[in-house]
């Protein structure tokens, strides 16, 4: 297979066209809809989903409208965490998570599949030296409410090649995308972050696969789900320490890919995608939507960095020792103040002050716009000397009495 990031692109080539080519084969998508609600419903009565299938239709649908399970997944769940109170009061999960739990879970399942799925997901692609970059990053927690404000909803991150991140975990994880989707509301706000791992798992004799999944909610709880073949290809046993390692890792890793793909370091191309049509011959379905996927996809560039600012001053300076080894500097985010009625900078220190440009106050809470920047990772000494892992000393040293 070509490795040309355009030509995968150009010629259908993509992990996700290979996803959707396996999930073709397990079922139409109003079937997995089903099979979502009778999960759910099993969840509830707490017996296994086998028991439901035999079942006759109209007993399935007496079940759907006793529990109410009519709506779609996630706003079955919105309505559940609602009723509990969220977002006026903050949820339990020794008390409230037991009531809705099967319905989070249902939509957690569901949007996993509708992040790949949908036809109006915005697929991104971005290679795999920078999103191991980004992905190990320190940052702050995420939150719902953030991620209710996706530019793309719903989205996929797609890496040119698998990353390892958890490598201290057994045998780590080889992670492929990572789906968003907000399901709530500015009100109540909560969003589902997937993370497709490089490993498959068969779900019939047809052929059908789909990609191992660890799904986050976001909203009231956070809630992580880990299917099947992620607890036997890591080996992770229900509610261990592993489990809650994994589960840091992910909700990390979601921080800073969405800052990411949100800061001002990021220019999108959009790149055409060919006919994917196999028999020509054969008339199009123009009954069923196309995927924006099928049409074009979006590379990402890290278009600035932050760097410093160099003045003239700077040859004011001591010159410093030169270096006779190099070290690698890390990427980092770099958060960034702005007056939102005019846009100009503003300085961290100054909260609650005037703006130097057009005088209104900028924060602490209002009049403020905060943007992140990215700052890629890079060797810093002279070229030719040799690369060097430096430990600093950071401990708490008296003052010299």
């Amino acid at each position: 297979m070509n490795s040309d990031p355009r030509h995968r692109v150009e010629h259908h080539q993509l992990w996700i066209d290979k996803v959707r080519d396996g999930l073709d084969k397990t079922g139409s998508w109003d079937q997995h809809q089903l099979t979502n609600r009778l999960g759910t419903l099993a969840g509830l009565l707490k017996v296994p989903i086998q028991h439901l299938f035999s079942l006759t239709p109209e007993q399935w649908a007496a079940g759907f409208e006793r529990y109410g399970l009519t709506e779609s997944p996630p706003v079955m769940a919105m309505q559940t965490l609602k009723q509990l109170g969220y977002p006026n009061r903050e949820l339990s999960e020794e008390d409230d998570l037991p009531t809705c739990e099967a319905k989070v879970a249902g939509a957690l399942s569901w949007s996993a599949v509708h992040i790949l799925r949908s036809p109006v997901t915005h697929i991104l692609l971005l290679d795999d030296k920078t999103a191991k970059a980004v992905a190990g990053s320190s940052n702050s927690e995420i939150t719902a409410a953030e991620l209710q404000h996706l530019p793309h909803n719903p989205c996929l991150i797609e890496f040119y090649r698998p990353i390892e991140v958890a490598e201290k975990v057994k045998r780590g994880v080889r992670l492929r995308a990572v789906g968003f989707e907000a399901v709530g509301d500015s009100d109540a706000p909560a969003a589902v972050v997937s993370f497709y791992l490089d490993y498959w798992q068969t779900t019939n004799q047809q052929g059908g696969r789909f990609p191992a999944t660890i799904c986050v909610w976001f909203g009231g709880f956070c809630l992580t789900m880990l299917d099947t073949a992620v607890r036997v290809q890591i080996g992770i046993e229900p509610e261990s320490q592993l489990e809650e390692t994994i589960t840091g890792a992910c909700i990390r890793i979601a921080r800073n890919l969405w800052d990411f793909v949100t800061s001002r370091s990021i220019r999108y191309e959009q790149i055409q995608r060919k006919s994917h049509r196999q028999d020509k011959s054969v008339p199009e379905q123009i009954s069923e939507p196309q995927s924006k996927s099928d049409r074009e996809i979006s590379l990402l560039f890290v278009s600035r960095d932050s760097k410093a600012p160099v003045g003239d001053d700077k040859t004011d300076r001591l010159p410093l020792r030169p270096w006779d080894h190099q070290i690698e500097i890390a990427g980092t985010f770099h958060q960034l103040v702005y007056c939102a009625k005019c846009g100009d900078l503003h300085r961290h220190d100054l909260l609650g002050q005037a703006c130097r440009k057009c005088g209104e106050v900028v924060g602490p809470r209002i009049n403020l716009r905060v943007e992140k920047y990215w700052h890629s990772p890079y060797v810093k000494g002279p070229e030719g000397t040799p690369l060097k892992d430096v430990v600093r000393d950071v401990r708490y040293r008296k003052p010299p009495a």
